[in-house]
C-alpha cells in the first residue's frame, strides 16, 4: 500500500512537471515572438534617427506585451507551486492561459501600426483587438483558478481554499479591467493604452497574493 502511494505521488508529481515544462516553453516562444513585430522601416540618407523614433508605438506595444507575459509567468509559476496534481479540467483551463499568450502577438503589431499610423479609428480599433484579447485571456485565468478553488485534491496545502478563492476574484477584476480600458480607448485611444500598462501592474500583484498565503 505505502508503495502504491508512493508511485502515485512520483506519477503526480511528473504531471504537474511536464505541465510546467510545456507552459514554459509556450510562454517562452510567445515572448520571443513579440521581437518579430521590431524592425527598421525604410528611410531617406541621414534619417535613419527620425525613422527609428517614429516607431515609438512599436517600442511602447513590444513592451506592453513582453512584460504582460512576463507577469503571466511568474502567476503561473507561482500558482503551481501550490499545485500537488493535475487533473484533465486543470490541464485544459492551462491550455486557454497559453492560447491567449500565443496569439498576443496579433494585436500587438495591430496596436504598433495603428499608434504609428496615427488615424484615430485605427486606434480605437487596435485597442478593442488587444483588450478583447486580453480580457478573455483574463477569463481564462478565472476558469484556471476557479478549477483550482473547486477542487481540493490538486493542492498542496489543505488550507489553500481561501486563498484560490480571493484570486479568482482577483482575476475577475483583471478580465472587467480590460472592458474598462476599450471603453476609456475608444474616447481617448492614448488613454487607453495607459490603461492597459496600469492593468499589467495590477496582474503582476497577483504572484505575490499567491505566494504569501502560506
Amino acid at each position: 500500500m505505502a508503495n502504491d502511494d508512493q508511485n502515485t505521488a512520483h506519477l503526480n508529481a511528473r504531471a504537474v512537471h511536464r505541465t510546467e515544462l510545456f507552459s514554459d516553453a509556450v510562454l517562452a516562444i510567445a515572448i520571443t515572438l513579440l521581437a518579430l513585430g521590431l524592425g527598421v522601416s525604410e528611410y531617406h540618407e541621414n534619417a535613419l534617427g527620425d525613422s527609428l523614433l517614429s516607431q515609438w508605438p512599436s517600442y511602447v506595444a513590444f513592451l506592453a506585451s513582453f512584460v504582460y507575459i512576463a507577469v503571466m509567468w511568474m502567476n503561473h509559476h507561482a500558482a503551481f507551486l501550490r499545485v500537488r496534481m493535475v487533473s484533465p479540467a486543470l490541464i485544459w483551463a492551462n491550455m486557454g492561459i497559453l492560447l491567449g499568450s500565443v496569439v498576443l502577438t496579433f494585436p500587438t503589431t495591430a496596436l504598433a501600426l495603428a499608434f504609428q499610423s496615427g488615424n484615430a479609428a485605427d486606434e480605437r480599433a487596435a485597442i478593442v483587438l488587444y483588450g478583447g484579447l486580453a480580457a478573455l485571456m483574463g477569463v481564462s485565468w478565472v476558469v484556471f483558478f476557479e478549477v483550482l478553488r473547486r477542487d481540493s485534491s490538486l493542492w498542496v496545502h489543505p488550507g489553500d481554499g481561501p486563498m484560490w478563492g480571493r484570486v479568482t476574484l482577483w482575476a475577475i477584476g483583471g478580465a472587467a479591467g480590460y472592458l474598462v480600458a476599450i471603453a476609456i480607448g475608444l474616447a481617448v485611444p492614448v488613454l487607453g493604452l495607459v490603461m492597459l500598462f496600469v492593468l499589467v501592474a495590477y496582474r503582476a500583484t497577483q504572484s505575490n497574493r499567491i505566494s504569501r498565503s502560506r
